[in-house]
């Protein structure tokens, strides 16, 4: 029979995660040593949601078990646990749509498992030994959390692309202002890369001009940070919507354009002219976001896409908030 383990060993561990919006990278340069960086917000929807207690096999349940079940293998043998566990995946962030998927899935499952068998590690390890954090921090950041964070990036090798196996250092992380929303679009269309086909992408990407990592960087401290301590969203919001054309056009030689599509470009267009204070499309898409304040600005320009979309291709349109808490972690006896 399963979960027959008395006292503590029958403990239960419960795991609720944010998402992430990624805002942009900072540098795909690399001349002074480092490559990437990062700008990510925690928001509260979608979750990842998971219990898992101790079993005599190896169970996983709900969409996703496959998955799942390549994490735990992979946990047990690094940490050399013979026992197992039963997993219930209750709810998961879509994958490959700019939502950070697999970092809050993964965490969840490599937390919950150490949680279990009383595994001394840091959640940068767990997230080192699941080879989480290969290009940005801030999917483990927002998991611990939460808010807004900025990474510094990976230190590299002779080569452009060899990098350095650590969880780049957080730069910056603070709340993200409560009265302040994202109306996030997900259109039925073609969704972003895996993590091989990033891999390979990025080493397709031309090098970005230094004037361009500049402007960004000027962008971040000189009007994205200031705004935002300053609780001026009209500003930080412009300083976002620089940002991401700037990266938008780097990345343009894999994605054909500024956008991953022109159902995305459209959404954009169309969260500007409904009065959007800050634009831009999350990681490789097809997520894309406008930045509103308060639930009447929300919903009247969250109905707007959904009529869009709707007469298009179809998709979700969504209102969320900054998570400032990161994952909620619950162990129960």
């Amino acid at each position: 029979m399963e979960n027959t383990y008395p006292g503590e060993l029958q403990l239960q561990v419960q795991v609720k995660t944010p998402s992430r919006l990624h805002l942009g990278l900072l540098d795909l340069d690399g001349g002074l040593g480092r490559v990437f960086g990062s700008i990510g917000i925690g928001v509260n929807y979608p979750n990842v949601i998971l219990t898992m207690n101790r079993s005599e096999r190896l169970v996983v349940h709900g969409d996703g078990s496959a998955i799942c079940k390549q994490f735990i293998t992979r946990l047990r043998k690094k940490y050399d646990i013979k026992e197992n566990v039963t997993l219930n995946l209750k709810h998961k962030i879509p994958e490959h749509v700019g939502l950070g998927s697999i970092t809050q899935i993964t965490l969840a499952v490599a937390t919950s498992f150490a949680k279990i068998f009383h595994i001394k590690a840091t959640i940068n390890d767990l997230a080192l030994v699941m080879a989480r954090g290969s290009v940005s921090g801030i999917g483990t950041a927002i998991f611990q959390h939460g808010g807004i964070v900025i990474d510094g990036g990976k230190k590299i090798g002779k080569n452009k692309y060899t990098i350095k196996p650590n969880i780049p250092p957080i730069l910056f992380h603070h709340p993200f202002p409560e009265d302040w929303m994202f109306v996030v679009t997900i259109p039925d269309v073609k969704r972003g890369f895996t993590d091989k086909e990033e891999a390979h992408a990025f080493k397709r990407l031309p090098t970005m001009p230094p004037s361009d990592v500049g402007r960004i960087c000027r962008l971040i401290i000189m009007k994205l940070l200031p705004s935002l301590m300053e609780h001026d969203i009209e500003n930080f919001g412009d300083a976002l919507t620089r940002i991401q054309s700037i990266v938008g056009k780097n990345f343009s030689p894999i994605q054909g354009g500024t956008y991953s599509s022109i159902e995305v470009k459209k959404c954009i267009e169309s969260m500007t002219k409904l009065g959007a204070y800050g634009v831009g499309q999350s990681s490789w898409g097809p997520t894309s976001y406008g930045l509103v304040k308060g639930k009447r600005q929300a919903k009247s320009v969250q109905s707007s896409l959904q009529t869009l979309l709707d007469e298009r291709v179809g998709g979700q349109v969504f209102i969320v908030k900054g998570d400032n808490k990161g994952a909620q972690i619950r162990v129960r006896k």
